[in-house]
């Protein structure tokens, strides 16, 4: 578990014969045939509206309106978040629960923001919080977040936050040993093992005396020193072993962090204790302090409405039990999300609105992913740190999508063709399209800045999604289909273990073969790392762009877009409301029926 390896021992311009072989040998052995769904003829019947007809009446309708993730994180929360947080009768929004490995992007006066701790409302001058169970590493949340604020001179004193679980320097350096390629580095794991086991460090201890706050950070402090004395590590070496990584990706490991290494094991707690009170105790900047808990029961007493702003997504919810040994700590469902903040939740009527992204579904760090162009391990088994380590490779977007459509087989399975680059190497088609659409999109993660892996609307996932929190939808990124003459969904998995045992989940055995459809139970992790997608393919709407800057407000709907929002609304259940078309909060194009 806690080895580390920052070296880069892999070739991306080499196909891996690992991928190579295991795409051949899926090929013979699935012999799925067509169904029906690749078929079906759906039309979509849904118009272009406004976000006073479509999103307005449900914020007035409801106390509570909660904007969660319903892929795998990075879906584009931000934009409806931020468009919910100027209606007039919003008077509160808040973060209830994780932490900074959550990254959400807001543009303001055409400047880019990226926040991790923050809500994404901050800037429309009403009450926001940061809830009592998220985890903050305070001095990288006043120097990576709150400082661009600062020197922008604009005011935060809306900003309140409660009584959080604080991330010591000992639980990064923790979560670096665990696996730096697939970890944010944030210490959110290790920050909420000690919170579960009670032994927390929290924002009111640090206005304890010292003699309290020291025997507060004691016991996390032995048990990281004792991790470090069983496992034989050198902090010297660490230490060298972090800057190297810092190289790659500046400040991944923060200096502070660096330093608490530096500093003698005698010394730790009093060097623990002297930073919070510089960033915290002392520091005139810190967001003010209160209650956050009391702070939304006082708002909903009185009759007003509060915005909660999701981290992460439904399918990396600590809860989730198909995708729990992939995902983060806490519960980042809908329903964790209200829990971490203790309201009354059948007393206040409350909205959920789901929000994925497409084409381009992507996700970030290990566990299975049917969906993905390519195994969710294709960049982080390399050491990809970076997109820009992929320069000059896969640039050719457009040849690309228009061989991976064609590679698609009469069953809706990628067969693996090979593409060739413009300086003669070769990749997996799957390989070339999670290259290329990555580079194109600029999907990187904005905590890590880790390519993702991107891939296609699973209608399979979000099926359990609505079911779980809809019906209430909004897909981010759809005007990046824009210069496709075919897109495609995800209307069911197969399961490839030939030559296996048949693998146990939910009281049953899936075998080689084996058809998963949307509304169908989603197994387990070790089901879905064996799934295919079977994709549906659906003719673009390349000839009426609907990217906000190429639209013709006059013309309706392409027909074929209608019918793209049709399909998915089929399988999946969910009502869209809403598709993007840009970066900022007004380029959400509004729909109903």
């Amino acid at each position: 578990m806690l080895e580390i390896s920052f070296q880069n021992s892999f070739d991306i311009t080499k196909i891996d014969f690992r991928d190579e072989a295991r795409a051949k040998k899926l090929l013979d052995a699935i012999n799925t045939e067509k169904i029906p769904e690749l078929d079906e003829i759906i039309k979509g019947t849904s118009i272009e509206s406004d976000i006073k007809n479509v999103l307005y009446p449900i914020i007035d309708q409801n106390q509570v309106v909660i904007v969660g993730g319903a892929f795998f994180g990075d879906e584009g929360k931000g934009k409806t978040v931020d468009a919910i947080a100027w209606h007039p009768s919003i008077e509160l929004i808040g973060r209830t629960n994780s932490g900074p490995n959550a990254g959400h992007t807001v543009w303001f006066n055409d400047k880019k923001y990226v926040f991790h701790l923050s809500p994404s409302g901050l800037f429309t001058g009403k009450t926001n919080f940061i809830g009592s169970d998220c985890v903050m590493d305070t001095t990288s949340f006043m120097k990576d977040e709150m400082q661009i604020i600062i020197d922008d001179k604009i005011d935060y004193s809306n900003l309140f936050v409660g009584n959080v679980n604080l991330i010591l320097p000992q639980h990064k350096i923790i979560d670096a040993l665990g696996d730096a390629n697939s970890s944010t580095l944030q210490g959110i794991s290790p920050s909420h093992m000690s919170k579960i086991s009670k032994k927390s460090f929290r924002l009111y201890d640090l206005f304890n005396s010292e003699d309290i706050q020291a025997k507060r950070i004691q016991p996390g402090l032995d048990f990281y020193h004792a991790l470090i004395d069983f496992k034989k590590k050198d902090e010297k070496e660490l230490l060298n072993v972090f800057h190297e990584l810092n190289e790659k990706v500046s400040g991944r490991i923060p200096d502070h962090v660096l330093d608490f290494l530096k500093t003698n094991r005698k010394d730790r707690i009093e060097y623990v204790i002297q930073t919070h009170k510089d960033w915290v105790v002392n520091n005139p900047q810190f967001p003010k302090i209160t209650d956050t808990e009391q702070l939304v029961k006082v708002t909903l007493a009185k009759g007003g409405k509060v915005l909660l702003e999701g981290p992460q997504s439904y399918n990396l919810s600590s809860k989730v039990k198909n995708n729990y040994r992939s995902a983060t700590s806490p519960d980042t469902s809908a329903s964790g999300i209200a829990a971490a903040i203790d309201y009354n939740i059948t007393k206040h009527k409350t909205a959920v609105i789901n929000i994925h992204k497409t084409p381009g579904s992507s996700r970030v760090g290990i566990g299975a992913n049917p969906a993905g162009f390519i195994s969710q391990d294709y960049f982080s088994s390399r050491n990809i740190e970076t997109l820009l380590e992929m320069r000059g490779i896969c640039e050719d977007y457009d040849t690309i999508q228009r061989q991976f459509f064609e590679s698609i087989g009469e069953n809706g399975i990628l067969q693996q063709t090979i593409y060739k680059d413009k300086d003669g190497k070769q990749y997996p088609i799957g390989a070339a399209m999670a290259i290329s659409s990555a580079k194109t999109f600029d999907e990187q993660g904005a905590t890590t800045k880790k390519p993702r892996i991107t891939g296609l609307f699973d209608c399979v996932l979000h099926h359990q999604v609505n079911m779980a929190q809809g019906p209430y939808l909004s897909i981010s990124a759809v005007d990046r289909a824009d210069t496709q003459e075919e897109v495609g969904i995800i209307v069911g998995y197969v399961v490839s273990n030939k030559d296996q045992k048949p693998i146990f989940s939910g009281g049953e055995y899936y075998e080689h073969d084996r058809i998963i459809k949307a509304g169908d139970v989603v197994p387990s992790e070790d089901v879905l790392a064996h799934c295919q997608p079977i994709i549906k393919k659906l003719p673009g709407w390349k000839d009426s762009p609907i990217a906000a800057k190429k639209k013709d407000p006059n013309a309706p709907l392409h027909e074929n877009l209608l019918n793209f929002i049709g399909e998915i609304e089929k399988y999946t259940g969910a009502e869209i409301i809403s598709i993007g078309n840009g970066p900022e909060k007004e380029n959400l194009i509004y729909i109903k029926k």
